[in-house]
């Protein structure tokens, strides 16, 4: 905390802050709310997620959190599973959750191209989907395999 306090004045006038990422954050929300109450509860706070967790860990961070950047892979369940090796239900489950409770506008939902794993029609096919969910803010983009 002390080197991100060092640009805090940056934060708060950019409307920037703090973004946890990387593996699952959401796997660990005690961190995640010790650090927010350190001081970066003043700053835009943004979970990078696949949603893949218990909803405990999701609700318990509602007041903590101002965006959320949903990997979705694909809303296919059969390309979903082949590609992280576990199902969306709890996935679909949560976005359900999360729609309910008016989070929707607060939410980008990032479809990946994944070569060998979906095509453009799949793609197309999870944005009607999250668009039927209640979805707006929709991120489709490639996965680029070397």
């Amino acid at each position: 905390m002390k080197v991100l306090m060092k640009d805090e004045l940056y934060y708060i006038t950019s409307c920037g802050g703090a973004t946890f990422g990387g593996g699952e954050p959401l796997l660990w929300p005690d961190f995640i709310i010790d650090v927010l109450d350190l001081g970066a509860k003043r700053w835009h706070t943004t979970i990078e997620t696949s949603l893949n967790v218990p909803f405990v860990n999701i609700e318990r961070l509602l007041p903590y959190i101002d965006e959320y950047v949903i990997d979705i892979k694909d809303m296919n369940p059969q390309v979903y599973e082949e590609y992280t090796g576990k199902d969306n239900q709890l996935v679909i489950s949560n976005l359900k959750k999360m729609v309910d409770i008016g989070l929707a506008s607060r939410m980008i939902c990032r479809i990946p191209l994944i070569p060998g794993f979906n095509n453009i029609n799949d793609q197309s096919e999870s944005e009607r989907e999250l668009r039927n969910m209640g979805f707006t803010r929709i991120d489709k983009f490639n996965y680029i395999i070397k």
